[in-house]
């Protein structure tokens, strides 16, 4: 574990994020906490969606706080980014999808969920996320051949995790977009939000709204802060 987090284990919770929040609320947790959980009872993806969270896969959730907080979905991709750049070095290569799934061989292995709020007048936010270390449902992908261990890749998480914090407070959403858009899904496609819009993605701009071309012209813009 990188020098600058510390991790809480938990058997069993209703979701890593509820008990961030609390543990926050009770000056039981701080900046750069980690809340680990072996299952989860009420695990939740965006707009409040069901993650099924049988033990053995990773859950946990994330406490940043910061007086600086210029656009808090940013860290939807720095977060896939990350997580992503720590699968490659399993040799696991996975795509992004907008704005905040990690995708394998076209199914969902992992999910983020990001929380804002204030907390004792601190601007706090909680990254949630799931990971399919040993198991999953059908309709979604696990790691279950690769034999990852939790402790392993949340120490490279949290290793690569600071190397992003660092150049994301100095250069912005721009040292993440980038990156971000070379392992994006389906960018360059026709694709159909669950929203109803479709058209082919066709980038993501500097504020991580979707671009979506409509008859090979017209462009739609699809709001980030809409959907997370």
């Amino acid at each position: 574990m990188s020098e600058n987090f510390q991790i809480q284990t938990f058997d069993e919770v209703t979701s890593t994020n509820d008990l961030a929040f609390k543990l926050l609320a009770e000056n039981s947790a701080q900046h750069h906490t980690i809340i680990l959980a072996n299952s989860q009872t009420n695990g939740r993806g965006r707009q409040d969606r069901s993650w099924i969270s049988p033990r053995g896969n990773l859950y946990f959730s994330l406490i940043l706080q910061s007086e600086n907080f210029s656009k808090v979905t940013d860290f939807s991709f720095l977060s896939a980014c990350v997580i992503g750049d720590v699968l490659r070095l399993y040799g696991i290569q996975t795509k992004y999808k907008w704005p905040n799934d990690i995708m394998l061989d076209e199914k969902k292995l992992a999910g983020i969920l990001l929380q804002f709020q204030k907390i004792n007048r601190a601007p706090t936010l909680v990254i949630g996320v799931g990971l399919n270390l040993v198991s999953a449902p059908d309709y979604a992908a696990s790691l279950a051949t690769h034999k990852i261990t939790r402790e392993d890749f949340l120490q490279k998480f949290t290793e690569i995790f600071s190397a992003y914090e660092s150049d994301y407070a100095c250069f912005g959403f721009a040292s993440i977009r980038e990156r971000w858009k070379k392992n994006a899904y389906k960018i360059g496609e026709k694709i159909k939000l669950s929203s109803g819009a479709s058209g082919v993605f066709s980038d993501v701009d500097t504020k991580g709204n979707l671009l979506l071309l409509e008859d090979g012209v017209e462009m739609k813009k699809v709001a980030i802060d809409e959907i997370l």
